[in-house]
């Protein structure tokens, strides 16, 4: 058994902006609370720091990680709390700048760093897209990996962690749904498939309203179960999993053997030399364009 307690967060974003945003001390409050209620991880959404803050004062965002004063802040109270840290923020890296994902450790400590692989439309205009790959981390209980926003998209990146023995994915976002039924059904659709344990992170407004933040951070099971959420509030939620419950699957005998559990299933009967279409380059005009 490798218990795990796993915390994520709903931030407040205000309609008035500020600079810096409110945002980053409401994440810092957060931290804290995880910590009160014993977590061993908690998951912030994505940039605190952009969003909230005033327009005019974008381009002031980006700093090195480490040693920004946004990431200094979060890695202090990581340290404060002994627990692990995930978020994202610009990063500015040498002429470039990044929206990069951050895993601290309980001392404080950078663990790693993912810069967000599939930019939304028109993000393009204020970063670069990911040079770092696709990492995995390990944590004291485990192996965690991140992917941001839009990433949540492109099954293949996810399935790349998992085969890589991923037992967490997190997902911090600023994304917007209508009704949340499609943001809900493709995480989902993202732990089922990969076997794995999924925490999202959003900002929440209030009140909330269609098409507005709608909160509602959850932890997912591999069996697309929510174990915690926060509703459409501010707030933190927190589920105790273990990370070696493997649903099992129907199977006897020879089967049960090579099939023990779903993951070993879905992992399993791949075929991956038949997947070469997926990693082949576009044409001018691909078919799914018509």
């Amino acid at each position: 058994m490798r218990a795990v307690r796993l915390a994520t967060a709903s931030i407040l974003v205000d309609d008035t902006p500020s600079f810096p945003s409110r945002c980053i001390a409401r994440c810092l409050e957060a931290i804290d609370a995880a910590g009160r209620a014993g977590a061993d991880l908690v998951l912030l959404p994505e940039e605190p720091d952009v969003v909230g803050c005033l327009p005019e004062r974008l381009a002031d965002l980006p700093e090195p990680i480490p040693g920004g004063q946004t990431y200094e802040r979060f890695a202090e109270r990581a340290r404060a709390n002994r627990l692990y840290v995930a978020y994202s923020q610009r990063e500015s890296a040498g002429d470039r700048i990044y929206n990069t994902a951050v895993l601290i450790g309980r001392q404080g400590e950078l663990l790693g760093k993912y810069r967000k692989m599939h930019l939304a439309p028109g993000e393009e205009a204020e970063v670069d897209p990911g040079d770092l790959g696709y990492p995995v981390f390990a944590c004291d209980f485990g192996r965690v990996a991140i992917g941001i926003c839009m990433d949540i998209h492109f099954p293949e990146m996810w399935r790349i962690y998992a085969l890589e023995g991923a037992d967490v994915l997190l997902w911090p976002t600023q994304c917007l749904d209508y009704t949340g039924d499609h943001i809900e059904s493709i995480v989902n659709a993202r732990a089922i498939d990969n076997q794995v344990y999924f925490v999202s992170s959003h900002f929440v407004a209030q009140p909330f309203l269609a098409g507005r933040s709608m909160g509602h951070s959850r932890i997912v099971d591999p069996y697309g179960r929510t174990l915690a959420d926060t509703s459409h509030r501010p707030g933190v939620a927190l589920a105790e999993v273990d990370l070696d419950a493997g649903y099992d699957t129907w199977y006897t005998g020879e089967l049960k053997e090579r099939f023990p559990t779903l993951k070993h299933a879905y992992l399993g009967l791949r075929r991956p030399e038949t997947y070469g279409r997926i990693a082949q380059p576009e044409g001018e005009s691909p078919p799914w364009r018509r």
